[in-house]
């Protein structure tokens, strides 16, 4: 197998193929009724593939058959038109809201007069969207169209396109007038917490963001604070990962996310400015595929939301700090290494035991969750029975006897 990055000069040529697993993977889970989860269409992987903050890599086989794709988001840009994923949670609650107020500014008045000016900025800013889309400041239109949404399936979700349109060109108007930075400070504040403002543009943004709110259930987070400084500009996103559902391997998406994921957060750090990295991969809360990847890639933080309409989501982190980068990498090759056979790096005794017992822990852990679940969640009897299995599973075999099972 080989693995190859899409770009502008090979797009026409892939095209075609990579849509199709596209395809054959989301008609597979709509037939499993799994539902149909996503669906990344043409024009955004072309998107993904022309620009260079961003990747999309496939791996083929001698014959040119895709058996895996995967799309990376780079640091420092607005695809699709929102927050990457990461910087959205945190920019959410009154805990940001501290920690901001007690690390960036001097003191409470300081702080309250920067956010009082953000909010009328952010009203300046709402407005220029409003005009982007309708041509005038229509707010009545907008709050007519905000409320159909509502009320439609996508219950006005991330993936709408006016939602989408209001948070692109709002961080627009902040990026042209140099403000960026403050606008994800202040991202979440509404009329409340400042002005009490009661204009009827005050009015229809505080009753946007109210709606384009994400719900989060749980987190199982050790240190929030080590997140709160994710912004667009220094986060990367794993955006998705598929294989062939007639020769589905876990491995396959282990080494493509992997080595796709080497090589942006390499282009990330070659800039000697760039300190910080914050990782991040947000997938369905029963892809236990996707968990797998998450995991093995490093990624052990979490947050369980609600981002798309009636879907729950687990939003996986990590944040790696300039010093720890290359051994990060040099750590991720040799686990290909030695549970894939992909790459040739030599281990050391003690290395190889470190993987064993992360193994054993990552089985220990999914135990724990299947107890949690059984014990606090209804399920019907055929699944019931399939979940007991797999913990029996995990329970009573080696390893080999894991893998042919």
């Amino acid at each position: 197998m080989k693995i190859i990055e899409i770009t502008k000069e090979n797009w026409d040529y892939y095209r075609t193929k990579i849509l199709d697993l596209e395809n054959k993977v989301k008609n597979d889970m709509i037939k499993q009724g799994i539902g149909d989860l996503f669906f990344t269409t043409g024009e955004e992987i072309k998107d993904y593939a022309y620009n260079p903050k961003h990747h999309v890599y496939i791996m083929i086989d001698e014959n040119n058959n895709i058996l895996a794709q995967t799309y990376i988001i780079g640091a420092g840009s607005h695809i699709q038109g929102d927050y990457a994923d990461l910087p959205k949670y945190y920019t959410m609650g009154d805990c940001f809201l501290n920690y901001i107020k007690k690390y960036k500014y001097e003191n409470k008045e300081e702080f309250e007069a920067v956010g009082s000016k953000m909010y009328l900025i952010k009203l300046y800013a709402f407005k220029y969207a409003i005009k982007k889309i309708y041509g005038n400041l229509d707010i009545d239109m907008f709050l007519d169209d905000l409320n159909n949404e509502k009320k439609s399936k996508t219950h006005f979700d991330e993936r709408t396109k006016l939602r989408r349109d209001i948070n692109k060109y709002m961080s627009e108007f902040m990026n042209n007038n140099g403000i960026e930075e403050l606008y994800r400070q202040f991202f979440n504040i509404n009329s409340s917490y400042f002005n009490n403002d009661s204009s009827n543009i005050s009015q229809a943004y505080d009753v946007f963001l109210e709606s384009s709110k994400i719900n989060v259930y749980s987190t199982k987070i050790e240190n929030p604070e080590e997140y709160y400084d994710a912004s667009v500009n220094n986060t990367i996103e794993v955006d998705t990962y598929i294989t062939d559902p007639e020769s589905r391997k876990g491995g396959l998406a282990k080494i493509l996310s992997s080595m796709a994921l080497i090589q942006t957060i390499k282009e990330y750090f070659n800039n000697q400015n760039n300190n910080e990295l914050f990782l991040s991969i947000t997938l369905h809360k029963d892809n236990y595929l996707s968990e797998n990847v998450a995991h093995f890639l490093g990624f052990k933080d979490y947050i369980d939301l609600e981002r798309r309409a009636t879907i729950e989501r687990k939003a996986y982190m990590k944040r790696i700090d300039r010093h720890q980068y290359q051994e990060y990498i040099s750590n991720l090759l040799k686990k290909l290494s030695y549970f894939y056979g992909y790459g040739n790096e030599t281990l050391t005794d003690y290395e190889i035991n470190y993987f064993e017992m992360e193994r054993k822990m990552h089985n220990n852990e999914i135990l724990e969750e299947i107890n949690r679940r059984l014990k606090e969640e209804i399920f019907d009897e055929h699944i019931k029975r399939f979940i007991e299995n797999f913990k029996t599973i995990i329970n009573n075999t080696t390893i080999k006897q894991l893998i042919k099972k």
